[in-house]
């Protein structure tokens, strides 16, 4: 697999402006939180999660408030961006792979620059970062979707009730 076209913002997202293309090997999850208010459409995004990464956060905290922080901090997710209400999961099945480009997060503002240009909430704090974020072409720098990468998506769930059952979703 070649690798593919990432907006410049996307390559802006990785710290260092520091990444690679590689392709992923199932069996494995993966895992994107999306805004509740994109419904069905929240699965079309490009950036994902491992898995087992989200797992970890699960492992350490018994809320759902407690997962949106983590994920916010260690993927640097702006908060005007979404909720994160909604988690769709990617299972890339075993003897298949698909392209990703990888890298860690690179800081954000907790709110983006275009939120405060449009008169939002002004901030001068920032999420971290620093977590390996995977930038997969479900759709193209078009939108136009991947229907064989669509095929692999399943969800969404409410983030809550990932919290609740995090081995029947994450369990590897």
């Amino acid at each position: 697999m070649s690798p593919f076209d990432i907006s410049v913002q996307e390559a802006q997202s990785f710290e260092g402006g520091f990444f690679r293309f590689t392709t992923i090997g199932g069996p494995i999850r993966l895992v994107r939180f999306s805004d509740s208010s994109r419904g069905a459409n929240g699965r079309l995004g490009r950036f994902w999660l491992y898995g087992s990464e989200v797992a970890e956060i699960l492992s350490a905290g018994p809320s759902g408030k407690h997962l949106v922080k983590e994920v916010s901090q260690r993927w640097a997710v702006c908060d005007d961006w979404g909720d994160k209400g909604l988690v769709w999961f990617m299972d890339v099945p075993r003897g298949q792979a698909i392209p990703a480009c990888w890298g860690a997060t690179k800081f954000q503002p907790k709110v983006s620059a275009a939120e405060q240009d449009r008169g939002g909430r002004v901030t001068r704090r920032s999420y971290a970062g620093g977590s390996i974020q995977l930038i997969i072409p479900v759709s193209d720098t078009g939108r136009n979707p991947d229907p064989w990468l669509t095929s692999l998506i399943s969800g969404p769930v409410a983030s809550d009730k990932l919290v609740t059952s995090a081995d029947r979703y994450l369990a590897a």
